[in-house]
């Protein structure tokens, strides 16, 4: 297998990196803690890891949960706690060639759709769902990043005005209904009825995970919370399918699969109520990603590459 990329993503507690093939097959890996809140140690690592797997020109694509703008920089990276980082000015020697930096859910989106279960369509919308909501658009088989870098926030569309508070600071954003963190939120809001039977009742936590656990355990008011996690799900799928009509709509992330057997029906039957014109186009199809926790060091690295072999003034 030949080499063609270097693609890494950077998590709030791990870094992965790996060398790929021009298909997204990782040839070789490496795993490290990533030394959040030391921006110094946070460069010292990647160029250790560019000088061990990459250098010699060989394009490199890193994927950071934050805003990312166009000149690389890190303008805001809560997870690993760095703000305005020229990050891609700091690699650039020892990577003897152009760093690539991306916002993380965008990098998986793109993973999906040039290597994972979006492979062979063109337009491809994701949602991941974990401790909030990310996502990203790929759309003409190109990764959609806006004006600045920051497009493709799908877990911060709006889906109900003056709703649930996000973490983001405005309400009703789908992240407050669909997160992990909201799953918990909502189980204890229907905890309030002291008629309901529920085993919840006895979870002193109430997390994403308990929830879902007690889902699959036959709880029935459990079930119903993932039920209403899917169908606000639809109602933000529809409006974006209005807008950018994708072929695909991609569930990932950690709450995405173990959820999946009561959010999906509910997102496709949300989703199918709300769409303009229904009856009369072919509804995009939901399903659930393929690269799992690979899918963002993996769409970097392809992304490095497709901007690698773009002619100057190509674009992003």
């Amino acid at each position: 297998m030949t080499v063609a990329a270097l693609g890494v993503d950077v998590g709030g507690t791990k870094l992965v990196a790996a060398t790929l093939t021009a298909g997204g097959q990782v040839i070789e890996r490496r795993r490290l803690e990533t030394p959040a809140r030391d921006a110094d140690q946070l460069v010292a690592t990647l160029r250790a890891l560019i000088d061990e797997l990459g250098g010699d020109g060989l394009p490199v694509g890193i994927g950071v949960a934050g805003l990312i703008d166009p000149a690389g920089r890190v303008r805001y990276g809560p997870n690993i706690g760095v703000r305005d980082l020229p990050l891609a000015d700091l690699l650039r020697d020892v990577a003897g060639g152009e760093v690539t930096l991306v916002n993380d859910a965008n990098a998986a989106a793109l993973g999906e759709q040039r290597a994972g279960a979006g492979r062979g369509r063109d337009a491809v919308l994701l949602f991941t769902l974990g401790t909030g909501v990310g996502g990203g658009i790929v759309l003409g088989g190109q990764l959609q990043e806006g004006a600045h870098g920051f497009g493709g926030e799908v877990g911060h569309l709006i889906v109900e005005d003056g709703g649930r508070p996000c973490p983001c600071g405005n309400r009703g954003c789908i992240e407050a209904y669909a997160s992990g963190t909201a799953i918990g939120l909502a189980a204890r809001d229907r905890l309030v009825d002291q008629e309901v039977t529920t085993a919840l009742r006895d979870d002193t936590e109430l997390t994403g995970r308990s929830v879902t656990d007690a889902a699959i355990a036959g709880d029935a008011l459990a079930q119903s919370v993932l039920v209403d996690v899917g169908r606000w799900l639809g109602v933000a799928a529809a409006g974006l399918v209005n807008v950018l009509d994708p072929e695909v709509i991609l569930l990932g992330g950690g709450a995405a699969r173990s959820t999946a057997p009561w959010i999906v029906p509910a997102a496709r039957a949300a989703l199918a109520e709300r769409v303009l014109g229904a009856q009369m186009r072919p509804l995009p199809a939901i399903e659930l990603t393929e690269l799992g926790d690979d899918a963002g060091m993996i769409g970097a690295g392809l992304l490095a590459l497709s901007r690698a072999h773009q002619p100057v003034g190509g674009g992003r």
